[in-house]
């Protein structure tokens, strides 16, 4: 994190990467409106579900006489800062585009995915990418080897704004060197090589008890490498050993979740979506 911008946002530096951790969305064009559906899981149905937003305000530029009808399975845990909700207003637009043969100009759907919010231009692009600015503007990086890691959320849910809200000054670092040799090209090795750091973990660790305590147990039950995921609550977690899953069940919190998951390259995450 570099500091706060003249428009009032953080200028941010942050590596994203896609996982097989997915919600399911299923999107047809429908003869007129918006329908959203949830039908497993917890998400709101609203204008405030970002899908549903994403399917308005492509078809209001692209297709107006037309209309969409999602129904939404969710899986990514609300509030952990996975991009569950960011992931599927990029989904969405995928979609569209292709029911409707491609309407809409590249940069337009870019730009328009930054308008939904500064995660869903990442899902445009995946696998492994640097975000600079507000993080909305998307670098794509050389695809790191598909690896096993942990994803385990404490019964916490976080909101983006208000951890931003109450930051106080901190003191900008560069990139790390691993990340910095990626940008210039260098050969992609492993997510823990680039695991280097995540600004806001000290002060979410230290705001959020639980996600602290996840935190502790994550290192006793001998995980190499435990970060932050975005804001939280989720942290992701490597392990030398090749089945942690006794120490994790023994030794995490009540209510918190624990998710095997893999990360996928650009191709191997694009291959994992089918829209009907």
């Amino acid at each position: 994190m570099i500091g706060r911008r003249a428009d009032g946002y953080h200028e941010l530096r942050t590596l994203f990467q896609s996982v097989d951790v997915h919600d399911l969305l299923s999107v047809e064009i429908a003869d007129g409106g918006v329908e959203l559906e949830v039908t497993e899981g917890r998400a709101p149905a609203g204008e405030e579900n970002l899908a549903a937003r994403a399917a308005r305000r492509y078809l209001e530029r692209w297709a107006p006489d037309a209309g969409a009808r999602i129904e939404l399975r969710k899986r990514i845990p609300m509030g952990g800062g996975l991009g569950g909700g960011s992931s599927n207003a990029a989904t969405v637009l995928r979609a569209l585009q292709r029911l409707l043969g491609a309407p809409a100009p590249p940069d337009d759907l870019e730009a328009l995915a930054r308008e939904l919010g500064a995660d869903v231009p990442f899902f445009l692009v995946e696998g492994t990418a640097l975000g600079v600015g507000r993080g909305d503007e998307v670098i794509p990086l050389p695809d790191l080897p598909e690896s096993e890691i942990w994803l385990v959320t404490p019964p916490v849910e976080i909101s983006t704004r208000e951890v931003f809200a109450r930051l106080e000054g901190l003191t900008p670092l560069p990139l790390a060197s691993s990340i910095m040799a990626l940008v210039r090209g260098g050969s992609p090795r492993s997510v823990a090589d680039l695991a280097a750091r995540n600004d806001l973990q000290e002060s979410v660790l230290r705001w959020y008890p639980r996600v602290g305590e996840v935190y502790e147990s994550l290192l006793h039950a001998g995980a190499s490498v435990v970060r932050l995921s975005g804001t939280g609550a989720t942290l992701f977690a490597i392990f030398d050993s090749s089945d942690p899953e006794p120490a994790l069940e023994a030794g995490l919190p009540t209510g918190t979740s624990a998710l095997k998951a893999r990360t996928l390259t650009r191709v191997g995450a694009d291959r994992r979506r089918i829209v009907s």
